[in-house]
């Protein structure tokens, strides 16, 4: 028997939640209570639920985002807004042990400066042991977009930040705006006890500029070295056209220094090459073969220093002692090899980029860009080398900032984001300091260290020992060898050296000794650049007491400092170098993002073509959405909290973290 039954069924979608609006009443009662702090208000509206005035709200539902957001949109205008943390950061910074404002850098919307206690606690940590400090900047850290600036030394191989700059300048219409709190700045520390011997910083002409102007003058051992991988990145860069020249030949630049009167002697023959150097020559780029010998030898020219020995390519002529140059001798042979090659490919505007800005001397009241590119420094100051070659150790303290402490933040506001330098960052890098103190850890330096040697040891036999006596010559006692990798490597060490610590088993296998322990000056400035022994000596001129406080005068009798405007002048920098000029809108990309913006809109909307033609001009896609979907997000307001709240709670300013600040005003109502 065959049933069938009919069912009738109708579909009712869910019901949208009730959702609450701030309406006209809730306004007006915010804006007669905006001398109160919004937490107070929101705890009143929710005392007032019964309120006839409100009958027609239902205020259980409100949420404290929206008294937020209305109290601060009428309360205050956007520059208070700005303000208010700025404030928060101050009032922060003066309540942390060890941390001092900087006077004259607490400008509202412009820089906010300080010191750490790495730096103020100069009874634990001797100024005079800061023999080489590290500057550098970094974006992105805040939602009102301060550039945060980082003076960090090396202190017993471990990296301590001295003192933060938060730095915008945009808004400011003067001449040097950069340049001059970047002067100022760096000057406050100079005259709390910072006098160092050797600066890195990236080639950022402001920060470049600054430094020698408050560090320079009564210091003839002062250096400024621009950090090697910054350096190798650019010139790559620039010798495979992923950079476009914009028209900058430096000709005139170029004319100007080969001239015989403005060369020192060991270049004039230079200007018997004035003709090809000024000439046109081909306009092809370089080939990867060339591209990659041009690597290498700048590379080579960059990491030479007369306490270096010179590398010896051919064995045959290897000489008979190791063969050290001096200054001159390094700066006109690199000069003379970059020439020679230069010429064999018929480059002369890649020689003419080379010698403006990397290989040109001072002449006149013109800046030398070989002092602040080579190791070699200065000339006469060339009685100690860097320890350290790039500004690696900032870039790393730049990525535990963002990575481990303010991951969790997309561009926090600037008082959240100096408690987290403050309690977090800092604090690591002193208690990191510490541990390394009293002997319970080790810093990363050494235990690179220690992995260099291991694998110099496990390469050491009898063809190492025979070319080490015969052919590099290599000096134990002063721990240089004249071999490539010696140069090349960051910590001076390579095979041969090592073979001097090794001895021969009864197998034929031969065994090298453990690494020499660590001490906090295991690596040095003078020679020996390693230290294996306590009793070795100590170039006790290279640290100095750190207690006199220099006035930056210059050591000539009379001599005036030179301004920043002036200092500037000197290097003659081409337009794309100019500190003060890169805050200013691109034209070219302004052009590019007009017709992006043309070519998104309505055009695109209703056409799939033209959106799939415009996305191949994106070469990597996935990139562009990591790197602008939250933020993209953030500003529609989809962006979602960790307990899936529709909208992030505003943030407390320190004010209202402090404990005498902090109360229940429910309790008040009561």
């Amino acid at each position: 028997m065959h049933e069938s039954a009919i069912i009738i069924y109708e579909h009712n979608g869910h019901t949208e939640s009730p959702r609450f609006h701030v309406t006209e009443e809730i306004c007006n009662y915010v804006m007669e209570q905006k001398h109160l702090p919004p937490r107070q208000i929101y705890w009143n509206l929710i005392q007032l639920a019964d309120d006839p005035r409100f009958e027609k709200t239902e205020l259980h539902t409100i949420t404290r985002q929206q008294v937020y957001n209305v109290w601060l949109s009428n309360t205050k205008t956007q520059w208070e807004r700005d303000t208010d943390d700025f404030r928060s950061a101050q009032l922060l910074i003066a309540e942390q042990d060890g941390y001092h404002l900087i006077e004259g850098l607490q400008e509202p919307g412009v820089s906010l400066a300080f010191t750490t206690p790495c730096f103020s606690n100069y009874e634990k940590y001797n100024r005079g042991k800061m023999t080489e400090v590290f500057i550098d900047s970094t974006f992105g850290t805040n939602k009102h977009g301060y550039e945060l600036y980082c003076v960090l030394a090396e202190y017993d191989l471990v990296s301590l930040p001295l003192s933060y700059l938060f730095l915008d300048t945009r808004n400011v219409k003067e001449d040097g705006k950069r340049g001059i709190r970047l002067t100022g700045w760096l000057a406050a520390l100079r005259d709390a006890g910072l006098n160092p011997n050797v600066v890195h910083t990236d080639k950022d002409f402001a920060e470049v500029t600054a430094a020698s102007i408050v560090f320079k003058p009564n210091n003839p051992a002062y250096n400024h070295h621009l950090c090697l991988w910054h350096s190798l990145r650019a010139i790559d860069q620039k010798i495979t056209g992923k950079v476009k020249d914009k028209g900058n030949d430096s000709t005139d630049i170029v004319g100007n220094s080969i001239r015989a009167t403005a060369l020192p002697e060991y270049l004039l023959f230079l200007s018997d090459e004035s003709d090809w150097i000024l000439s046109k020559g081909q306009n092809k780029r370089c080939s990867a073969e060339q591209a990659q010998t041009l690597r290498g030898m700048i590379k080579r020219h960059l990491l030479r220093h007369p306490l270096l020995p010179e590398v010896v390519d051919d064995k045959k002529a290897a000489p008979s002692t190791l063969q050290f140059k001096s200054y001159e001798e390094i700066h006109g042979c690199s000069v003379k090899e970059m020439l020679e090659y230069c010429k064999s490919i018929d480059q002369p505007k890649l020689f003419r980029y080379f010698w403006a800005n990397w290989y040109r001397p001072s002449f006149g009241n013109v800046g030398s860009r070989w002092e602040i590119a080579s190791l070699s420094g200065r000339r006469g100051s060339d009685a100690s080398i860097p320890i350290s070659r790039t500004t690696m150790r900032l870039e790393s303290h730049w990525r535990i900032l963002k990575k481990d402490y303010a991951s969790r933040f997309t561009r926090p506001r600037l008082d959240v984001l100096t408690y987290i330098i403050c309690t977090g960052l800092v604090r690591s890098r002193m208690h990191s300091h510490t541990q390394v103190e009293a002997g319970r850890k080790k810093p990363s330096a050494y235990h690179d260290f220690v992995h260099l040697w291991r694998v110099c040891a496990s390469a050491v036999d009898s063809s190492v020992i025979s070319d080490r006596d015969e052919v590099y010559h290599a000096d134990q006692g002063k721990w240089v060898c004249s071999c490539p990798s010696f140069i090349l490597n960051a910590r001076y060490i390579c095979k041969h050296l090592v073979s001097f610590y090794c001895s021969l088993n009864a197998d034929g296998k031969y065994i090298v000794r453990p690494p020499p322990s660590f001490r906090p000056d295991l690596f040095q400035e003078t020679l020996p650049l390693l230290r294996f022994n306590v009793s070795d000596p100590v170039d006790v001129e290279n640290i100095r007491s750190g207690t006199e406080v220099t006035n930056g005068a210059d050591n000539r009798a009379g001599a005036v400092p030179p301004t920043y405007a002036e200092e500037l002048e000197s290097f003659q920098l081409l337009p794309s170098e100019n500190p003060e000029t890169v805050e200013e809108n691109d034209e070219e990309s302004m052009e590019l993002l007009g017709i992006l913006r043309w070519a998104v809109g309505d055009q695109c909307a209703s056409n799939p073509r033209m959106q799939r033609d415009i996305c191949r001009f994106i070469p990597n896609a996935a990139s562009f959405i990591a790197h602008f979907k939250r933020p993209y997000e953030e500003a529609l307001g989809r962006s979602q909290s960790e307990v899936n709240h529709t909208m992030r709670k505003a943030p407390k300013t320190y004010y209202y973290m402090r404990p005498q600040n902090q109360h229940n005003p429910s309790s008040e109502t009561r």
